[in-house]
């Protein structure tokens, strides 16, 4: 295509009618003309040859090309513009004389020129062949280009002569700023001081840097905090900090005695800013024109004439960005000065766009000055109001890197210092960071100190046992002195007025926790202001509130203490005594108890239904609150407190109840045992209480930990349900029963309670594993599943630091050092870490080696070794110093090691295991000693050396400790019988003559360790099994730590542990104002023998008392003829009860010497079945109870299930041994071999009703199908479950299997195909013990570990009602009647419960039992509105959920209808969720809950509601003033 547009250069050669025409012309000379001022200009250049060289190669390259088009003589007008250009260089003789800005501008022009020169370049040699260009795009671009060229070069010019004007104007600023009288080396560029260390003071500095940057802000900014608070160093970190960002006005720096001059300040930092803004400069200028001395003028002047007017006129319209540091104000010698210039900088900073960050100590004069000022004025920072973590982080690193630093710098010298590997310690460094607190003073000084001798300085200091010396001390020593001089001068105090002063000093230092002005004042009787002008003086080192009502009076560190108590580090005159400061503050606590603020129902609660935390409370003063909380830290450290005991005992017997009302509120309830404790055990008391004092404080502690729970939830329980729980014989009860007339009333039965412990202490959130006592008995340490080690004061029960959190799983075992000084722990993550018992520090890395986790840890007598015991069946042996194995793994058990121990002499090591054998090993060789000692039949979970090393002493999960001889190996007297349960730990009396023991019966027992007797009542507390026992080095106490997730220490002085009577004899005259006799109805009933079990009676309708158990239920199961009921026992007795009325039909049948685990009757009602842990299984008459034949033997370890065949000829038994049986029941042989397949115990058995399939639950995890003729396998395992199977039951027509697992689900199977018929059922929140069908196969009953009994639907899995609660122990075994109207369940708790689950009309219905009469008559008062009644349905993961149903609402009068409450962890609880009343633990197997028709147990409870105020009515509970 052809061009469309003229070209603007000729192309080749040129027609004859253009070639010598007049543009051609204009053009040539234009181009021309501008490549000679461009050559001449180049050839000036010689002084600079970059400009030259880029000159050059602009000439050389325009010679390729003869003619541009110009159209506006573009080129002719830029050489005009450059012409000359070269005479700039004529005034200098060589390039030397060339001053520096302009050798830098030129370097400039000529680095801008050379991409010109290239561009220029590339486009004129496209066109040199025909010495034109081609495009009139390449003419506009040349032509720009040189443009461009031109302006650089005019620049360069402009630039050069400005400079000469500003070098001459500079000069004359700088004449005028001279007289402004500033001071040098003020500012941040001369000071030697450090900064703050980098990755310290983070938080604090990026809050100072975000409001330098933010223009809304208050414009002035005050850093206040005593001295050493690191105030220099952060004031230097900010400056740096606004240099780097451009945001540095200024900086000055003050010093006592070098800048010390406030009046220097102003004109300093205008000096700074002027150098440093041009605008400013000029401004401040033009001022000092008019006024050329306002540098010496007043600080006020000064502020308005060198700061705000210049400032204003220099940064119009712009907001404050820049910032002025001024530091150490404080250190100013002019008090009025600094605080002229402070009042005119606060009130004046609005007007200035520039912001000013202020540092100095809380001096009065400049306090005053924030404090006066509006508060949008001015932020303020105090140093000593930032965490408390932060600081101590800051400090921790600081400390790290300088002594990391000094060993550095030390081992670099020639020779090297020598220090140890692990120099410095995490320890060290965490221990100086402790002792320093908020001062960094301290911290540098301790750190210069260590520098002179590091390592054996370091040692000292992190000794607590060495006293300070003096130089550490006399930096800080020096400036306390100087702060008590002036606020102790005798000149300007008198001495009542110095001794009021140390006095409020000596409160101020044993405070509990710190306190505001008002809360001081009201406390100790001294007003607000004379507490002000007492500390108005010590303001430098304890810190003083701006307001009365908030903020706290504290001391700024712990070293002022140690100053002021130190004996020859403080005068005479200035000593404080810590005994002056308890004494007042007891007087104090006690004064504020007695008075009026201290009342019932102090909280100001409004109803008893919701728990504290929803509770709205009435405002509790803080004075009080304090005198609750620490009345007894201050009473035990009187030296004579006798004054003050008979106020004590007065104010507790009127007001006990008050004093818990507040902790529970305040969430304290947990320290009232602790507090009493304290009372009782201290040397400065104890011989100073009365008996009376004595018994009703320790009944105190017994009523806190009976209702631990209910004081713990909710303050107004402890009336309502907390007292009437107390057994009539408590100085509690007599005191405070005749006060609180209308709540519930017991008449209990077959309950005994013995004394508590001494101490509980919770805070563990999971099973506590383990526990230890210290050698010095004033710790304990505690192990759990929670993965955390916690350490606790023994004598109060208080944690002593925060837990040791490291491990990563279960920690299984602790142990304290034998000089109490570290702790050891074995976790099942497999590892043992030692930690320092002070500190809590890990003091090692993890001691690794067991392949398995860690299940025992032991230290040698001498602390040096550590043996431990795993999951891998070995025991290790460790270097307790550096955690190195030693030896190899002591091999030889076949199952896990459990437990181990030291012998006495540290030459030998006991251990424990799983394969029922206990084992000596020689430390030094790692070798058995002798052939294992074995006897146990179970599982072997704890042993121990007797102290003098003879014995041995160990228990087993089959409840039996047994003694042997350390030397031989022999048994030495009778298993030591009694627990119920597995027996968790062992441990011997520091004096080898009793034996502790812990066992999942949840208690611990006392031995005599050369009979094997009892020696007293078992401690019975604890709400779950006993895992671990110890005692204190004097054997006056023992430890234990339980599955309740609590630790408790019991007192083994038996006339402590004295059991009670009944908690309310059952022939005993209940006061004449408990209720009227028609209105008292029965809360449970116990064997009565009438038509209707649940029936009610009025109180004085005589009932026979029948036994019960008395012990755990192992299995239950119904006649044929649904009359009566079977139970096996743990006591190795198996009873047949009537099931309409719980009587006992037939004495115990007994002949089994082990627990009987299962028991089963035959189809047609004649025999009865039972199964033992003695392997043998008993048949009994059924109408007689006597045997019928010999046991049948054959099992090589428990029987745990048994069924009859449908016909009733066989018995299907599985056992521990991991077999099935099948046994002839007429001759009690076995009709096949034994079943075998199964890996582990077998749990449960059953029969389809065709009698031709077994089905079988094991440990393994699996189910298996026999055929019950051959005994073959009838397909594979049915796997689904990820856990033990525990129960299985075939379904009525034989189509379906039921089974239940440790995994806490219930599974249904295909009995044909073996597959899974639906998802799993869940709802259970522990292991399902047992399932059973109901005769019409349509409904699964469950019994758990969970306590609670479940019923769901087997074609959906759905549950059909609420759980059936009131067990407060494991439901072992389920059953339904034969007519399905009933289900019974045995619980671990002693008892069995005969329930309603009837469906429909009849449930709706009350039954005529205790249970619905009960619930109506609590519910009757409630006055609630309609509400819906849930209906269980289950969400997609199959949990149980609450829906409320569109067809059935429940009306006012269907509230009273026993199934709206309900019983959880103690609380009966109504439809809301209400707590209408809280149940001791030992009452809980006495509790009929609605559907319970009838509870077979030794224990009964009469409960008396008709008077019981509750809800909003509650506080009518309370009647002082009635007379009886």
């Amino acid at each position: 295509m052809a061009c469309c547009f003229p070209l603007p250069w000729n192309r080749g050669r040129a027609d004859s009618d253009t070639a010598s025409s007049p543009r051609s012309l204009t053009e040539r000379n234009g181009w021309v003309i501008l490549r000679k001022v461009l050559k001449t200009a180049g050839e000036g250049c010689d002084m600079f040859l970059p400009l030259k060289v880029a000159l050059v190669g602009v000439v050389a390259a325009m010679e390729l090309v003869d003619a541009v088009h110009d159209a506006h003589d573009g080129y002719t007008k830029i050489a005009s513009r450059l012409n000359g250009f070269q005479t700039i260089f004529d005034q200098y003789r060589s390039s030397d004389d060339i001053p520096p800005a302009m050798q830098r501008r030129l370097k400039r022009l000529s680095e801008d020129l050379k991409p010109v020169q290239k561009s220029i370049t590339k486009k004129l040699h496209r066109a040199r062949a025909a010495r034109v260009l081609e495009a009139w795009s390449d003419a506009e671009d040349i032509e720009q280009m040189f443009e461009k060229i031109a302006t650089l070069m005019e620049r360069f010019q402009f630039e050069c002569s400005l400079n000469v004007e500003r070098r001459v104007e500079d000069i004359a600023t700088q004449l005028i700023l001279a007289n402004l009288g500033h001071l040098p080396g003020a500012d941040i560029n001369a000071q030697k001081g450090d900064a703050c260390m980098e990755n310290t003071r983070i938080k604090l500095l990026n809050d100072i840097d975000d409001w330098s940057r933010d223009p809304d802000v208050a414009r002035v900014f005050w850093l206040d905090g005593m001295a050493g608070t690191g105030k220099s160093a952060i004031a230097r970190s900010v400056c740096h900090m606004l240099s780097k960002a451009g945001l540095l006005a200024g900086s000055f720096f003050c010093s006592r005695g070098i800048r010390e001059d406030v009046g220097r300040i102003i004109p300093t930092i205008a000096m700074f800013l002027a150098r440093r803004n041009a605008a400013y400069s000029a401004a401040l200028v033009d001022v000092m024109r008019t006024n050329p001395d306002i540098g010496h003028h007043t600080v006020g002047l000064q502020i308005q004439h060198l700061l705000e007017k210049p400032l204003g006129a220099a940064f119009v319209n712009i907001r404050p960005m820049l910032v002025f540091v001024v530091d150490a104000l404080d250190e100013c010698s002019d008090p009025q000065a600094t605080k002229a210039m402070l009042s005119a900088l606060i009130s004046r900073s609005p007007h200035m766009p520039i912001k000013f960050f202020l540092t100095s100590r809380p001096e009065h004069h400049i306090r005053t000055q924030f404090i006066s000022a509006q508060h949008n004025l001015n932020h303020i920072l105090r140093l000593h109001d930032i965490e408390k973590d932060i600081v101590e982080a800051d400090i921790r690193h600081y400390c790290r890197r300088r002594l990391q630093k000094i060993r550095m710098t030390l081992e670099e010298q020639n020779p090297p210092h020598a220090f140890p590997p692990e120099w410095p310690s995490e320890g060290d460094i965490e221990y100086v960071t402790l002792q320093a607190g908020r001062l960094f003073i301290y911290a540098f000084t301790a750190i210069s100190y260590i520098e002179g001798s590091p390592v054996q300085r370091l040692l000292g200091l992190t000794n607590p046992e060495n006293p300070a010396e003096r130089p550490l001390t006399e930096p800080l020593d020096e400036m306390y002195g100087k702060v008590l001089t002036s606020a102790l001068d005798p000149k300007l105090r008198t001495q009542d007025e110095i001794q009021t002063t140390k006095r409020l000093l000596a409160i101020i230092l044993v405070l509990r926790e710190s306190l505001s002005v008002n809360a001081l004042s009201e406390l100790i009787g001294l007003s607000a202001q004379d507490i002000r002008s007492m500390l108005e003086q010590l303001h430098a080192v304890v810190y003083t509130p701006v307001q009365n009502d908030s903020g706290a009076i504290t001391t700024f560190h712990a070293s002022f203490e140690d100053y002021l108590t130190s004996p020859g580090r403080t005068p005479e005159a200035f000593r404080i005594h810590h005994s002056d400061g308890h004494e007042a503050l007891a007087n104090a606590c006690i004064r504020v108890m007695a008075s009026d603020m201290l009342h019932f129902n102090v909280s100001g609660s409004r109803t008893s239904y919701l728990p504290n935390s929803q509770q709205t409370f009435a405002l509790i003063s803080t004075s009080l609150t304090y005198s609750c909380l620490h009345w007894v830290h201050h009473f035990i450290r009187v030296p004579d407190p006798s004054p003050m005991v008979a106020s004590v005992y007065s104010i507790l017997r009127k007001k006990i109840l008050f004093w818990f009302e507040v902790l529970s509120v305040k969430g304290h309830a947990r320290l009232a045992v602790g507090l009493l404790h304290r009372v009782l055990t201290a040397e400065n008391i104890r011989d100073r209480l009365s008996p009376d004092m004595a018994g009703f404080l320790r009944d105190a502690k017994d009523f806190v930990m009976l209702g631990h729970d209910a004081i713990e939830l909710s303050a107004p329980h402890i009336y309502l349900s907390v007292i009437p729980s107390l057994s009539p014989t408590s100085t509690i009860a007599k005191t405070f029963w005749p006060k609180f007339r209308n709540v519930p009333t017991y008449d209990v039965t077959g309950i005994h309670r013995s004394r508590g412990p001494l101490l509980q202490m919770s805070g563990h959130a999971g099973i506590v594993y383990s526990v230890a006592i210290s050698p010095d008995g004033t710790r304990v340490v505690s192990g759990s599943s929670d993965e955390a080690v916690r350490i606790w004061d023994a004598r109060t029960g208080d944690l002593l630091m925060d837990p040791l959190e490291g491990h990563r799983d279960k920690v299984s075992s602790v142990a304290f050092s034998p000089d109490g000084a570290v702790v050891a722990s074995g976790s099942l993550d497999g590892t043992i870490r030692i930690w320092n018992a002070k500190t809590g520090e890990l003091m090692i890395n993890s001691l690794e080696g067991h392949s398995g986790g860690v299940l025992c840890v032991a230290f040698s007598p001498d602390g040096a070794q550590i043996i431990s015991g795993s999951f891998d069946h070995t025991l290790r042996l460790w270097d307790a110093k550096t955690g190195k194995p030693l030896l190899h793994a002591f091999e030889g058990h076949t199952g896990d090691a459990r437990s181990v121990m030291f012998s006495p002499d540290g030459g030998q090591v006991v251990s424990g295991s799983d394969d029922q054998t206990i084992r000596l090993w020689d430390v030094t060789t790692g070798e058995e000693v002798m052939v294992p000692l074995a006897g146990h039949t179970g599982q072997v979970r704890s042993v121990a050396f007797s102290p003098d090393g003879t014995r041995i002493v160990s228990g087993s999960i089959n409840g039996t400790i047994r003694l042997w001889d350390a030397q031989t190996g022999a048994p030495i007297i009778d298993p030591l019988v009694g627990h119920t349960g597995s027996v968790f730990s062992v441990a011997f009396s520091p004096d080898g003559t009793r034996i502790a023991s812990g066992s999942a019966d949840k208690t611990v027992r006392l031995w005599d360790a050369a009979t094997g007797r009892p020696v007293m009542q078992p401690f019975e507390g604890h709400g779950d099994s006993v895992r671990s026992v110890g005692f204190s080095p004097d054997g006056s106490t023992v430890v234990s730590g339980s599955t309740d997730r609590t630790i408790r220490l019991w007192s083994t002085d038996v006339m402590d542990t004295m059991q009670f009577t009944d908690v309310v004899p059952s022939d005993a005259a209940l006061p004449e104002w408990t209720l009227p006799q028609e209105s008292q109805l029965e809360f449970s009933v116990v064997n009565e023998d009438s038509t209707l079990g649940t029936s009610m009676k009025p109180q004085n309708t005589p009932s026979e008392i029948h036994q019960g158990h008395s012990s755990g239920v192992q299995s239950i199961a119904f006649t044929p003829d649904g009359t009566q009921i079977v139970s096996g026992l743990e006591d190795k007795t198996v009873s047949l009860w009537n099931a309409q009325t719980g009587a006992q039909v037939l004495d115990p049948l007994q002949g089994h010497s082990g627990l009987v685990a299962c028991v089963a009757v035959s189809p047609d009602g004649s025999y009865i079945a039972s199964g033992s842990a003695d392997k043998t299984i008993h048949l009994w008459s059924a109408r007689t109870g006597q045997q019928t034949a010999d046991p049948l033997s054959g099992h090589g370890n428990w029987v745990h299930s048994l069924v009859f065949s449908p016909d009733g000829t066989r018995i299907i038994s599985g056992s521990s041994d991991a077999t099935i049986r099948i046994w002839d029941t007429r001759t009690g042989r076995p009709v096949t071999k034994p079943l075998e397949g199964h890996s582990s115990t077998i749990w449960s058995v059953a029969i389809s009703p065709d009698g031709t399939q077994i089905v079988s639950g094991s440990a393994d995890a699996t189910l298996r199908l026999w055929n019950a003729t051959t005994g073959d396998r009838l397909m594979e395992p049915l796997k689904g479950h990820s856990d033990q199977v525990l129960s299985v039951a075939f379904s009525p027509d034989g189509a379906r299997i039921v089974s239940g697992s440790v995994d806490d689900t219930i599974r249904l199977w295909d009995a044909r195909t073996g597959d899974a018929v639906m998802e799993p059922l869940r709802g259970h929140t522990s292991a399902v013990v047992s399932v059973t069908f109901s005769p019409d196969g349509e409904v699964i009953a469950s019994g758990s570990i969970d306590a609670a009994v479940r019923l769901w639907n087997a074609a959906t899995g759905v549950p059909m009602m609420k759980p059936l609660e009131g067990h407060s122990d494991i439901v072992r075994s389920v059953a339904f009647s034969p007519d399905g109207t009933r289900l019974v369940s045995g619980s671990s708790d002693n008892t069995i419960r005969v329930w309603d689950v009837t469906q429909g009309g009849s449930w709706m219905e009350p039954q005529g039992g205790q249970g619905s009469t009960i619930w109506s008559t609590v519910a009757s008062p409630m006055r609630l509105s309609a509400v819906l009644r849930p209906e269980h349905t289950l969400d997609t993961d199959n949990t149980e959920t609450s829906q409320p149903s569109q067809m059935l609402q429940a009306g006012p009068g269907e509230l009273n209808h026993p199934s709206y409450f309900r019983l959880e962890s103690g609380w009966i609880k109504g439809p809301r969720d209400e707590l209408i009343m809280w149940i001791p633990t030992d009452y809980w197997r006495g509790v009929l809950m609605p559907r319970t028709k009838v509870l077979i147990g030794r224990y009964r409870a009469t409960l008396d509601v008709s008077g019981f105020m509750h809800g909003d009515r509650w506080t009518d509970c309370y009647t002082p003033n009635m007379t009886l």
